[in-house]
């Protein structure tokens, strides 16, 4: 079990790493410095799981007992280098301007003078392997290697406190998309990478009193080590896979908000049904794959249905909906439903529009004849978002409020 999370999380990135390689290769002379960084961050993690497994210590132990010694030194060695590259990360997607030359040679001298201090140490520890654990005897050892632990700790909540807090800023910035979720899931692999690294705390406990410590990947280490992996690779491609997802989510957008926009198309249509391309007995229901088609036909209709119903608009919507006793949405639309104003526009101009809305639906029902044309009388202008998903937005509100107004059978509540 161990073994085979430890190799798989291992594995995983190695494969993920030589990705990465070819993307920076073929980003010519001066590619982006997060990916190379990204690469070095998964190989080096990576090559530390597969050193750190408890068979492969197994099998350096038959090699002789200074083997397994340094393989553990190796995997530690490894995994720092693995975080200074998470920090370097993070350095660069959040500081763009900073210049990264001066940034690497810093971490890189503070990265070697961890792992000399590391070395210095664990060797004079006196470490003896066997079955994946290590023995040290005499107090002095014992310190030793609890501050090998305690050192390796430090530095890596070091670099992960920075790769969390400089992503978790950098993406607060970015607007809804592929890249913020995906570096949401590389501050989530952040935080379980601190989870991971604080079971070595246990390891220093166990120094300080038997003497004794895993040096190999445990249960709790190896399920911690591959979500960590998954969360990271995930976040990383989240570009790549995210755009294989978009049209799937599109078309499921497309036909909520299809459905969101029915109570108010189908009062429009009764009120004036030359609105509609084809009556909606011979089209039914649109089927998913037409689903984005069908909504901005949709858009469209409740545009000419609201210019067909201009005549008949109150001059004071608010004035209408008083007298009319409307519920709640008399002093305002709630939170629901201002969710998804686009920006720019006043949650109250969807209220007013709804109403102005209703009242003329209401007139036409009853046959009445419009008022003479007023000067000036206009309906709400949509907000000017240049994209027929600011359309989407704006009349979804607007038909939430209708809803409200109007009530389950279509009628003006009173």
């Amino acid at each position: 079990m161990v073994d085979t999370g430890t190799y798989s999380a291992g594995a995983l990135l190695i494969a993920f790493a030589c990705y990465r390689m070819v993307v920076v290769r073929r980003g010519g002379p001066d590619p982006d410095p997060a990916n190379r960084y990204v690469a070095w961050f998964a190989m080096s993690m990576g090559a530390a799981l597969l050193v750190l497994a408890p068979d492969t210590l197994e099998a350096l132990h038959r090699s002789g007992p200074a083997a397994p010694r340094a393989g553990a030194l190796l995997g530690t060695e490894l995994k720092m280098c693995s975080l200074t590259a998470l920090a370097l990360i993070a350095r660069a997607l959040a500081e763009p301007d900073r210049p990264q030359r001066e940034t690497e040679r810093r971490s890189a001298r503070r990265a070697l003078a961890a792992g000399v201090l590391l070395a210095a140490l664990y060797l004079p520890a006196g470490v003896r392997e066997h079955h994946g654990s290590g023995y040290v005897t005499g107090t002095a050892a014992r310190w030793l290697l609890a501050g090998y632990d305690l050192l390796f700790v430090v530095y890596a909540l070091r670099c992960l406190a920075l790769f969390t807090t400089l992503l978790g800023r950098h993406s607060r910035g970015l607007p809804p998309s592929a890249l913020r979720t995906g570096l949401r899931l590389m501050r989530a692999s952040g935080a379980v990478g601190a989870a991971w690294t604080m079971l070595l705390l246990w390891d220093a406990v166990q120094v300080l009193r038997w003497g004794r410590q895993d040096t190999a990947e445990h249960p709790a280490g190896a399920v911690l080590a591959l979500l960590c992996v998954l969360l990271a690779v995930s976040g990383a491609t989240a570009t790549t896979w995210g755009r294989a997802l978009a049209a799937p989510f599109r078309l499921v957008r497309a036909a909520r908000s299809y459905r969101a926009l029915e109570p108010l198309w189908s009062a429009l249509y009764e009120a004036h049904p030359g609105i509609a391309l084809r009556p909606p007995r011979e089209e039914g229901r649109p089927a998913l794959r037409d689903m984005q088609f069908a909504l901005y036909r949709r858009v469209i209709e409740i545009h000419d249905g609201r210019l067909s119903l201009r005549p008949y608009y109150p001059a004071d919507a608010r004035a209408w909906l008083a007298t009319r006793a409307a519920n709640a949405v008399s002093g305002g639309p709630g939170p629901s439903a201002t969710a998804a104003l686009p920006p720019g526009c006043a949650p109250s101009d969807a209220v007013t529009e709804a109403a102005s809305l209703a009242a003329a639906v209401e007139a036409r029902r009853a046959g009445l004849q419009p008022p003479p044309r007023r000067p000036g009388l206009a309906a709400t202008a949509l907000p000017r978002t240049g994209t027929i998903d600011g359309d989407v937005a704006w009349l979804t509100v607007v038909a939430r409020n209708f809803a409200d107004i109007t009530g389950p059978d279509g009628r003006v509540r009173t």
